[in-house]
C-alpha cells in the first residue's frame, strides 16, 4: 500500500492577486452587462430549491466547467491532490450546501460582491464563516486530514516567471476587453432599437453569463483557490503551513468589485439587461444568517472546498471525492428547507 505524499504548500502573492484581479473582473463584467450579482451557490440554489432553471444560470456554470477543462488542457499532467476522508467530505458538502442556502450566499456572493456594496449582512455572514472556518479547520487539523505538510509556506515564496506574468496578463486583459466588446454590442443593439431591450439582448446576457463563469474559473485557477490544501493552509491560521496567498486572492478582488459595484449608481440598467438585481443593504442579520454563516465557515474548514471551485476542479481533474461532495451540496441545499429557524 503506497503513502500518502505530503503537500507542501508556497507562499504565492502574485499568484494570488493578478488572480483576485481576474475574479474581480468577472463580477464587475457580469454585473455591468446583466445586472446580476456574481454568487455561485444562489445560482446553484435556484433550480436544486427554487424550481428555477433559467438559462443564465447553465451558462454560468458552463462557463466554470469550460475553464477546468481548458486547465487541463494546459496542464494535462496534474495530479489531484490528497482529499479528506468521504465521511468526512460528504460531511463538509452537507453543512456548505445547507449553510450557503440558509445564508443566501457564500465566498463570492457574500465574501466578494456583498463585502464590496458594503452590505451589513454579507460582512456578518462573512465574520461569521471565516471565524468558523479557522476554529473548525484548526480543531479538526484538516491540515493533516489533506496530507499538508508542516513546512512554512511564508519562507518558501514562489515568484512567477516573467512570461507566466505577461501570460496572466493578457488573459487579465483579454476578459476586460471581452466585457467591455460584449457591452458596445449591446448598447449598439439599443440604440438601434430606441432604447427597447430586444431578443438580441437576451442572447448576449446568456453569452455575457457564460463568459463571467469562464473568467471567474480562470481566476480561480490561477489564484490557487481550487486547491483544497491551499485553502486548509490559510484557515490553519496556528500551523507552521500558515499560507496567506487567500487574503490577497480577497483582496485584488475587492479592489475592482468595490468601484465596480460603485459605478451601478451612475447607470439607469444594464448593458444586456432590464434591470439591476442588486440586494438592498437594508436586510436584517437574523438566526438564520448566522447559523447559515457558522454551518457553511464548517464545512469549509473541514474540506477546503466551496461550490465554484469544486466545480472547475471536477472539470478538469474529477476524482470520488469532488463528485461525493458536490453531490452532497445539492442535498444538504435541499435538506435545510425543512430546518425551522
Amino acid at each position: 500500500m503506497s503513502s500518502v505524499q505530503a503537500v507542501s504548500l508556497n507562499f504565492e502573492p502574485a499568484h494570488a492577486a493578478i488572480g483576485g484581479a481576474i475574479l474581480g473582473v468577472a463580477t464587475v463584467g457580469k454585473l455591468l452587462l446583466t445586472g446580476r450579482v456574481l454568487g455561485i451557490s444562489g445560482t446553484i440554489k435556484g433550480p436544486v430549491v427554487d424550481g428555477d432553471a433559467a438559462p443564465w444560470r447553465f451558462a454560468f456554470v458552463s462557463g466554470l466547467i469550460a475553464a477546468g477543462l481548458l486547465d487541463a488542457m494546459m496542464n494535462p499532467l496534474q495530479v489531484a491532490e490528497p482529499s479528506a476522508g468521504l465521511v468526512r467530505t460528504a460531511i463538509a458538502g452537507l453543512l456548505v450546501g445547507a449553510g450557503s442556502a440558509m445564508g443566501n450566499g457564500c465566498t463570492s456572493g457574500h465574501g466578494i460582491c456583498g463585502n464590496a456594496r458594503f452590505a451589513p449582512r454579507s460582512m456578518a455572514y462573512t465574520v461569521v464563516f471565516m471565524a468558523t472556518g479557522f476554529a473548525v479547520a484548526t480543531v479538526f487539523n484538516t491540515n493533516a486530514a489533506l496530507a499538508v505538510a508542516s513546512t512554512s509556506a511564508i519562507n518558501n515564496m514562489v515568484i512567477p516567471a516573467a512570461d507566466t506574468l505577461a501570460h496572466w496578463g493578457m488573459i487579465l486583459a483579454g476578459s476586460v476587453a471581452a466585457f467591455a466588446g460584449l457591452g458596445h454590442f449591446a448598447r449598439r443593439e439599443s440604440k438601434k432599437g430606441d432604447g427597447e431591450h430586444t431578443k438580441t439582448h437576451d442572447v448576449l446576457n446568456t453569452v455575457a453569463e457564460g463568459l463571467a463563469g469562464l473568467v471567474f474559473g480562470l481566476g480561480l485557477n490561477i489564484s490557487g483557490m481550487r486547491r483544497a490544501a491551499k485553502v486548509s493552509g490559510f484557515l490553519s491560521a496556528l500551523s507552521p503551513a500558515w499560507d496567506p496567498s487567500l487574503a490577497l486572492v480577497m483582496g485584488g478582488a475587492l479592489a475592482l468589485a468595490i468601484p465596480g459595484f460603485a459605478s451601478v449608481n451612475n447607470k439607469p440598467k444594464p448593458a444586456c439587461g432590464r434591470e439591476f438585481g442588486i440586494p438592498k443593504k437594508g436586510g436584517k442579520i437574523d438566526r438564520k444568517l448566522l447559523v447559515g454563516g457558522v454551518m457553511f465557515g464548517a464545512g469549509w474548514g473541514l474540506a477546503g472546498f466551496c461550490p465554484g471551485p469544486a466545480i472547475v476542479s471536477m472539470a478538469a481533474r474529477p476524482t470520488a471525492g469532488l463528485a461525493l461532495w458536490l453531490g452532497s451540496v445539492v442535498l444538504g441545499m435541499v435538506g435545510q428547507k425543512f430546518v425551522k429557524l
